[in-house]
């Protein structure tokens, strides 16, 4: 079996574009719908030969938190110390500033072909150099790196509302203002309509990545940078959608179709329990008072206690609606589950190219289905959303750990087999 190979580039050209520029009558840079218009080309050097070990992360760790800022971790093999940003000696004195972009890939075999699978693109923090020491240790620099949640949390949205953030706006129009408040590229994000209509910005200094995730909240959507290095948004319909969509099938017992893995995280515990709900919207003090709307589950609390949590100051527009989210949050939080909470994979390990094309590949909100034989012949099977993604690479090993969760909203889908089921599946808002 052919391995997949780590590709790592860095472009030290500014902008926050993953693109490369379209330059007109440019052999290498002007061909459509692959560049876009630009007036510098990308400076691009590939760093791939002089990587000893990366490491990435992108996601969250539970369903309902916010998606933290991705990182990498590069770590160079630097004899010549060529990245040392004080290097007058370096082919790239002067280019090693601080957030360069950079991209980490995959070049994995499929079908006869070599294909490219974007792992990461981000931007760089630092250059930690670690100088020869004695005569068997080698000079190596490593790559601090971020993607894009670093740079829309460092622009505020300063003291006044946000300009272009009305009343009665759908969340992913509002997401959208934001970004262009913080002067994000339009080519770099994938931002979907959303279903709920927000209230005016409230005005206040946060930064933009703090505003953009009140709205997710409000929407019960997501918010995340995708492998592009887009910015990502979907609605709570396009997340109950994709919970119909055919999942990656995953097993421990060579059940035919399935794909192996080598370690599952299983809990069963308290830590997501939630029987006691309270929403509240914001209240801006010119319409009727905000009510906070709390729901519970005598049952629930009866069985492991009371287990309170809130949400306030999202921006939807009605107490009906904070009543809304606080019931789902109440059905799909009341009871303990047994939990799979993270998956790893080794696509080093004897499986085939297509079945590392898919793990590649694997992304936030992709549906899998984790089957788990159990001692004593019990089974654990679970239908889960992939909602965190880690590589860890050396040359001799390259494990994918994915974070799972259930979906959070089960909503009733006329004519699906998995999503249309009474009793199972209930309409939601």
């Amino acid at each position: 079996m052919t391995l997949s190979t780590l590709k790592v580039e860095i472009d030290f050209a500014s902008g926050p574009s993953f693109s490369y520029p379209l330059i007109l009558d440019s052999f290498a840079y002007g061909i459509l719908d692959e560049n876009t218009l630009g007036d510098v080309p990308a400076d691009i050097v590939d760093i791939s030969d002089m990587v000893l070990r990366c490491s990435t992360r992108r996601g969250r760790n539970r369903i309902l938190a916010n998606f933290e800022a991705g990182t990498a971790t590069v770590t160079l093999n630097d004899p010549n110390s060529d990245f040392n940003p004080f290097n007058v000696n370096s082919p790239y004195f002067t280019k090693l500033l601080p957030l360069r972009k950079i991209r980490i890939y995959a070049q994995t075999p499929l079908d006869g072909d070599i294909v490219e699978v974007t792992l990461f693109s981000g931007y760089i923090t630092s250059y930690d150099t670690n100088f020869y020491k004695g005569t068997d240790a080698t000079s190596t620099v490593t790559l601090q790196c971020v993607d894009g949640f670093r740079l829309l949390y460092n622009v505020s949205t300063g003291v006044l509302p946000v300009p272009g953030c009305p009343a009665g706006q759908l969340s992913g129009a509002r997401i959208n203002a934001l970004l262009d408040a913080a002067g994000w590229s339009g080519s770099m994000r994938a931002i979907n309509t959303g279903d709920s209509t927000m209230q005016a910005d409230p005005g206040g200094n946060r930064s933009i990545l703090q505003a953009i995730q009140t709205i997710e909240q409000s929407e019960f959507g997501a918010f995340f940078m995708a492998r592009s290095g887009k910015a990502r948004f979907l609605g709570r319909d396009d997340i109950s959608l994709l919970a119909d969509t055919t999942p990656r099938f995953y097993s421990d017992n060579n059940t035919a179709g399935s794909l192996p893995y080598t370690n599952l995280d299983l809990a069963y515990d308290d830590q997501l329990i939630l029987n006691d709900v309270t929403v509240t919207r914001y209240d801006d003090g010119t319409g009727p008072a905000a009510v906070p709307q709390q729901v519970d589950d005598a049952f629930s609390i009866s069985t492991y206690f009371k287990k309170s949590g809130q949400r306030t100051d999202i921006l939807v527009e009605t107490d009906q609606e904070a009543n809304d989210q606080a019931r789902t949050l109440l059905a799909a939080r009341k009871d303990a589950n047994l939990r799979i909470d993270s998956m790893t994979v080794n696509i080093n390990g004897d499986i085939d190219e297509d079945s590392v094309f898919i793990n590649l590949t694997s992304d936030i909100y992709s549906l899998v289905y984790i089957i788990k034989s159990m001692a004593g012949g019990s089974t654990v099977a679970r239908e889960l959303f992939i909602q965190g993604v880690q590589h860890d690479i050396t040359p001799n090993n390259w494990s994918i750990k994915l974070l799972t969760a259930e979906p959070i909203i089960q909503a009733f889908i006329l004519d699906s087999s998995s999503q249309g089921v009474l009793n199972i599946n209930e309409l939601t808002y």
